[in-house]
C-alpha cells in the first residue's frame, strides 16, 4: 500500500521553516549528510538553517531555486536580493542566504534542489509540504536509508559519449582510469569506479551477514547501496565511524573503525598486498577507495570539467566520515540467468 507523507511547515517572521529531517526526505538524501553540509556552510558564514532545542530547521527559499540560479551572472546582486534576516525562536538573528549556499554546496545536491518543488498545502489551517511517497513495510524489518538517484544526463560522466538507457551506453575507452586490485583477493576490478562499487557491495553484504548472525543486537546499517535499473545509476550513502590520531610530525591520521567486528568486515590484506589498497578491513577499504576516487575526480583538468559523483566529508568532532556517490553502470544477463552489474568508468 502506498502513502503520501506530509511535513509541517512553521512560520517564523513570515518565513517558511521545515525540520531538517523532513527536508532530507524531500531531497531523498541522508539527514546526516545534509547536516554536514549545513554546518560546513555555517563555518564559512553562510546560513540556511538553525538549531532550536534538539532539532535542526531549514529556512525554505522564498524564490524558486531555478530563479536564483538564473541570476548567477550577477552573483553579488543575487546574494543581496536573497539574503533574509530571521529571528530564531531562541531570540538570535541569522542572515539566511540561499544564493550563496547554492554557490558552495556539492553539485549533486544542487541538481536535486533545482528539480525540487517547495509547494505547501493547507490542511486544517496548518501548512504542510508533501515530501515523499512510500510503501508500508514489515514491522519486523526496518528498511535501509535511501539516497537519491541521478539519471546519467544529470550527472557528470566525462567518458560517456552517447547514452540511451535500456539500449546502449557508449564511452571512450581511452579515457579510463586504472586500478590494481592485487591477486587472489576480494577485488577484481581494474578501474576505480568499478572497484569502489565492489567494496560497497561487499560491505553491504557484510552488514547483512553480521545482522543475520546477531538477531539479538541492534542492526548495523551504515551503508546503503542501491542499483536502479530505472535510472541506470548506482546510489551509495554511507556513514562510517572514524578514529583520529596525531603523529609525531603533526600528521593527522584518520582511520575508519571496524564497527561490525568478529571477522565480518575482514579485507584480505595479504591477498591484496601487491595491489593498490593498504586497508585490512572493509570500512577502511571503502574510505580509502572513496578518497582515491574523489581525488581522481579533482585531478581532472581543466577544473570546470571535474566530475563530482563521489563526495567524502569528514567530521572530526563527531567522529564520522560520510560518503555519497552516484555512479553510472552497465549490466548484462548470462545464459544461466545471472545478472552482472559493473560501474562504468566516467573518469577522463
Amino acid at each position: 500500500m502506498s502513502f503520501l507523507e506530509l511535513a509541517p511547515i512553521f512560520l517564523i517572521n513570515k518565513k517558511q521553516v521545515i525540520k531538517l529531517k523532513d527536508f532530507a526526505k524531500l531531497l531523498n538524501y541522508s539527514d546526516v549528510y545534509l547536516l554536514r553540509i549545513v554546518k560546513g556552510l555555517s563555518k564559512i558564514g553562510i546560513k540556511i538553517g538553525f538549531k532550536y532545542k534538539r532539532n535542526w530547521y531549514i529556512v525554505l527559499p522564498q524564490k524558486p531555486i531555478k530563479s536564483i540560479l538564473n541570476n548567477e551572472n550577477n552573483l553579488s546582486n543575487t546574494i543581496k536580493q536573497n539574503t533574509n534576516t530571521v529571528t530564531t525562536p531562541s531570540g538570535s538573528e541569522i542572515d539566511v542566504n540561499w544564493a550563496a549556499a547554492l554557490d558552495n554546496i556539492p553539485i549533486a545536491v544542487r541538481f536535486v534542489l533545482e528539480e525540487t518543488l517547495f509547494n505547501p498545502t493547507s490542511i486544517d489551517k496548518q501548512l504542510m509540504l508533501p515530501i515523499s511517497f512510500g510503501n508500508e513495510v514489515s514491522s519486523t524489518l526496518g528498511p535501509k536509508r535511501l539516497t537519491s538517484f541521478k539519471p546519467i544526463n544529470l550527472g557528470s560522466f566525462q567518458s560517456t559519449s552517447r547514452y540511451k538507457y535500456g539500449y546502449y551506453i557508449e564511452y571512450k575507452e581511452s579515457h579510463m582510469s586504472t586500478f590494481d586490485p592485487g591477486t587472489s583477493g576480494l577485488l577484481n576490478s581494474t578501474q576505480l569506479p568499478a572497484a569502489f562499487f565492489e567494496i560497497c557491495r561487499a560491505l553491504d553484504a557484510a552488514e547483512n551477514a553480521r545482522n543475520g548472525a546477531n538477531p539479538g543486537l541492534a542492526p548495523q546499517r551504515n551503508i546503503s547501496t542501491t542499483v536502479s535499473f530505472d535510472t541506470g545509476t548506482i546510489a551509495v550513502a554511507a556513514t562510517l565511524p572514524i578514529t583520529v590520531a596525531i603523529g609525531a610530525n603533526g600528521k593527522v591520521d584518520v582511520t575508519a573503525s571496524d564497527y561490525l567486528g568478529a571477522g565480518f568486515a575482514d579485507f584480505d590484506l595479504t591477498a591484496n598486498g601487491d595491489g593498490q589498497l593498504t586497508s585490512d578491513t572493509l570500512p577502511e577499504a571503502l574510505m580509502e577507495m572513496a578518497t582515491t576516487l574523489s581525488n581522481a575526480e579533482k585531478a581532472v583538468t581543466p577544473a570546470e570539467n571535474q566530475p563530482d559523483n563521489v563526495q567524502v566529508v569528514f567530521d572530526l568532532e563527531e567522529g564520522s566520515a560520510t560518503i555519497s556517490a552516484n555512479l553510472p553502470f552497465t549490466s548484462a544477463a548470462a545464459s544461466d540467468g545471472a545478472v552482472t552489474v559493473v560501474a562504468i568508468d566516467y573518469l577522463p
